[in-house]
């Protein structure tokens, strides 16, 4: 840089100093309470937490010139600003690649060594990373064409030397500001864009786990930090259960101790939303702190608590939370937070239709397909059933087998007892026919009319429907059965049939061909199983 800066007295507004600190927490839709300004040195007033990030903002300054460069950095540090310096134009590049974030200003002197600062300037606009980046430029020229082409080529200023320290601080001022409010308007955009995104996905979520996941995922993803829950709590409980997490890996169905958790029961108490900005000035936190530190859990920065109803008796919590590594959650996250939860509610409303909706249609299903009496398939629900199976082993080349059981003598026990001991033995084998060490998942067993049950058997060959038919025929037998204050003994016959041995096309053909071997075994004598015409005595 060549030239001096002057110094004067102008009374700028700095928008680089740290905030001053947030209440601890506050209601997303209570009046916020502005903290008092704290005057600057020079006379002026530092802006209000609500229009500055936590972190200071950064200038990075490059010039050639030793002495305006330790100039510009005392003066800007004073300022409240993390100034960055270099003395060439390549220099400053080198910087920008090395910071972790794009500064809020750029100060470049014109005629510097390697690089002039109008060739940095076009090296910044020609990088996404940087484009953005307000960039004022300096110089002793008196070039009036010079301007003209910095402005054309992006720069947000010029200022020609010699120059008012006051001026130059206020126009750092200006652009700082400014860009720091186009940057949160459009990181505002962003977020608002994706929520309508995601409250479009809600719309056609149909169950209340699909819906929690989605949300969480989705935050924690717009907010780009790790955590985001969905806690539900019973009414009066100690404890909530994490419905669904961003890190469902580590703690879906998790249950947390309240007492843990200032900022949840403050929310629930209150049944208001509760944002801390600061968690480590906040003294909601002020008797956690030291079982956070003995567990060595990553210390938190901010977190947004939002609850809401699920039901009567359950309540919904929604949290977002970001460590000390991730950004701030500020107003944007907070509208969000405003605004997911309003989806869930109305969200929710519509899951509980339609799952009592899938309820009802279940229950019609069961009435349609089930025998009330035994709790088995009805007929016409065995014979869907058996087609399917059949054509499936057919397309498999798998085998298939059915069994026909009937119960011996069951017109006696119904003369003999009254028809309610009858229903009570029909029960009895539909009950173990329905239990889990009787038949695999697959397997499909129904009351084909009066006494006779068919059971489907994919997968499985005549030996094995034969040990299932005796299996089946002891384990029944071995049934107490009191009835007028006598003990009853009640048996069964069965009949096998198995595909393709029998050569049956249809699985009409295939239950007759089991309905003959039932015969056979009636005809020999009852309590037995036949296959195949082949006779197995019990």
């Amino acid at each position: 840089m060549h030239g001096a800066a002057s110094t004067g007295g102008g009374h700028a507004t700095p928008p680089a100093g740290r905030p001053a600190p947030q209440h601890p927490y506050i209601s997303l839709r209570a009046p916020e309470t502005r903290p008092s300004r704290a005057p600057h040195p020079c006379g002026a007033e530092r802006p209000d937490a609500t229009q500055m990030s936590e972190a200071p903002a950064t200038v990075f300054v490059a010039d050639d010139n030793p002495s305006i460069l330790l100039g510009l950095e005392r003066a800007l540090t004073a300022r409240g600003y993390e100034v960055r310096t270099a003395a060439t134009g390549a220099a400053v590049l080198r910087v920008m690649r090395e910071h972790p974030r794009a500064p809020d200003l750029v100060l470049l002197d014109v005629m510097m060594p390697e690089m002039s600062g109008i060739d940095v300037l076009r090296t910044l606009r020609r990088d996404e990373r940087w484009a953005d980046v307000p960039v004022v430029l300096i110089t002793a020229t008196n070039d009036g064409a010079l301007p003209v082409s910095a402005l054309r080529d992006g720069a947000v200023d010029f200022l020609t030397k010699p120059f008012r320290l006051d001026e130059l601080l206020a126009r750092v001022d200006a652009h700082v500001t400014r860009n720091r409010e186009l940057r949160r308007a459009r990181e505002q955009a962003r977020i608002r864009l994706q929520a309508i995104d995601l409250i479009r996905e809600l719309n056609r979520v149909v169950s209340a786990d699909e819906m929690f996941h989605l949300v969480t995922a989705r935050t924690a993803e717009v907010l780009g930090v790790a955590r985001c829950s969905v806690l539900v709590v019973e009414r009066g409980a100690r404890v909530a259960r994490v419905a669904a997490s961003s890190e469902s890996q580590f703690t879906d169905g998790l249950h947390l101790e309240l007492s843990q958790y200032p900022e949840i029961r403050e929310a629930l108490e209150t049944a208001r939303p509760v944002v801390v900005r600061d968690v480590s000035a906040s003294p909601l936190f002020d008797g956690v702190r030291e079982e956070w530190a003995s567990r060595q859990a990553p210390p938190l920065r901010s977190v947004i608590v939002v609850p809401f109803p699920v039901n009567e008796t359950l309540t919904g919590v929604f949290v977002e939370r970001s460590t000390i590594d991730e950004p701030e959650l500020g107003d944007e996250a907070v509208e969000l937070a405003e605004r997911v939860v309003e989806a869930i509610v109305q969200a929710c409303g519509r899951v509980q239709v339609f799952e009592r909706l899938m309820q009802q249609r279940q229950q019609l299903h069961d009435l349609a397909h089930t025998d009330q009496l035994t709790g088995v398939a009805t007929r016409r629900a065995l014979e869907e059933y058996l087609r399917t199976q059949l054509q499936v082993a057919r397309d498999r080349g798998e085998e298939l087998s059915v069994v026909v059981l009937d119960l011996d003598r069951f017109k006696e026990i119904n003369d003999t007892f009254g028809h309610p001991a009858g229903d009570a033995v029909l029960k009895a084998l539909g009950s173990w026919l329905r239990s889990e060490s009787s038949l695999r998942t697959h397997d499909r067993p129904g009351r084909y009319g009066g006494d006779e049950f068919v059971v489907v058997l994919p997968g499985t060959g005549p030996e094995g429907a034969r040990r299932f038919a005796e299996r089946a025929r002891s384990e029944f037998a071995q049934i107490p059965f009191v009835f007028g204050g006598r003990a009853v003994r009640a048996s069964l016959s069965a009949g096998v049939a198995s595909w393709p041995d029998c050569q049956a096309s249809t699985a009409d053909e295939l239950i007759a061909c089991a309905d003959a071997a039932l015969y056979s075994a009636k005809q020999q004598g009852r309590d037995r199983v036949c296959l195949g015409g082949a006779v197995v005595v019990g």
